[in-house]
């Protein structure tokens, strides 16, 4: 497959260019971005002397020299949708890690981000969690790569959700994140002074992730679903662990939660449901494409899941190539395990 990456210059676009390079059925033909003067990439991102010293160009199709098969887009938030819409036109399939195609309704997208200036394409998107949208990706033309939030929340509620277990309607998130999860921009809350030694919460109760869970989670068969979401920043470069709590929506004894859990991820190569009394970690997740999870019964009515993640990863590039693996109709662990 012919791949471009539209706003080369993220976190993400390093990881998902890594990624890429060793696929063996990807090459990457073009990477477009924003900075003067076209540097090469491996100018902003020094690891990639030698491996991938391509230089930047422009972010429309015709600017590749090879038409591509799938464009991926890291661009910010509110940018993406001006750009994909020239892809799908000519036949590219495209990936946007962006919000732009998460929302359905373009109310709720106008709520938390804007307006949207693509709605007519807002049907067209799959939401990209591959273990539990699998049959809907395959041959997807637009795939909307989930939030790295999300994707740690929504896997580990997913099995309960499906089975009626949880109730839906008073859901606590409570997750820690790394400094990479603000991307590679000048930001006061991201200087090092700020950051080390520090945690600290942000966006009590509005971040815009919350409405993404809701979302996937009536997807899943949730009739209102509705999340409390605390993130916090913690002084690690990457990684996410999230603490979900929630009551029982009916009677369940400890082992009955975990058989579900690994019942429902017992097909899934990169869901690791851990053992009895075994809590995640997010060094054990780094730079990979699992997300681990542990199920824990609390008292008589009360279950506590946990999860890890990688938000560069699993959050974001890694899950975009699983994604593309799926619609293309290859092996779906193909360049990641």
């Amino acid at each position: 497959m012919k791949v471009t990456i539209v706003g080369a210059t993220a976190y993400t676009s390093l990881e998902l260019i890594k990624l890429l390079l060793r696929h063996p059925e990807a090459e990457i033909v073009h990477l477009g971005g924003r900075r003067e003067g076209n540097p090469r990439v491996s100018e902003i991102f020094p690891s990639l002397c030698g491996l991938c010293d391509m230089r930047l160009g422009g972010l429309e199709p015709q600017d590749a020299p090879e038409r591509p098969d799938l464009a991926f887009f890291t661009l910010p938030h509110q940018i993406s949708q001006h750009y994909v819409p020239h892809y799908l036109e000519v036949g590219i399939r495209c990936v946007d890690f962006s919000a732009d195609y998460r929302f359905r309704d373009p109310d709720v997208y106008r709520k938390h981000y804007g307006e949207h200036h693509d709605p007519e394409n807002l049907q067209r998107a799959v939401y990209g969690i591959p273990e539990l949208f699998r049959e809907r990706l395959r041959g997807a033309e637009l795939i909307a790569n989930p939030g790295c939030y999300p994707t740690a929340v929504i896997l580990a509620l997913a099995p309960l959700v499906k089975e009626g277990l949880v109730e839906s309607g008073g859901l606590i998130v409570d997750a820690k994140s790394g400094v990479s999860g603000r991307g590679n921009k000048l930001d006061p809350g991201s200087m090092y002074c700020r950051c080390n030694e520090n945690v600290e919460a942000y966006q009590v109760g509005t971040h815009r992730h919350e409405p993404e869970m809701e979302r996937a989670l009536h997807l899943l068969g949730a009739p209102e679903p509705h999340v409390l979401f605390v993130p916090h920043l913690v002084p690690m470069d990457r990684g996410i662990l999230a603490t979900i709590y929630g009551r029982l929506a009916r009677e369940a004894s400890a082992e009955e939660l975990q058989q579900t859990c690994e019942g429902f991820y017992a097909e899934a190569p990169f869901v690791r449901v851990l053992p009895a009394g075994v809590q995640p970690c997010t060094k054990d997740v780094m730079q990979s494409n699992y997300c681990d999870i542990a199920v824990t019964a609390v008292g008589r009515d009360m279950v506590v899941v946990t999860s890890a993640v990688d938000n560069l990863c699993r959050g974001a590039s890694s899950q975009a190539v699983q994604s593309m693996n799926v619609a293309f109709g290859l092996d779906e662990g193909l360049g990641l395990l």
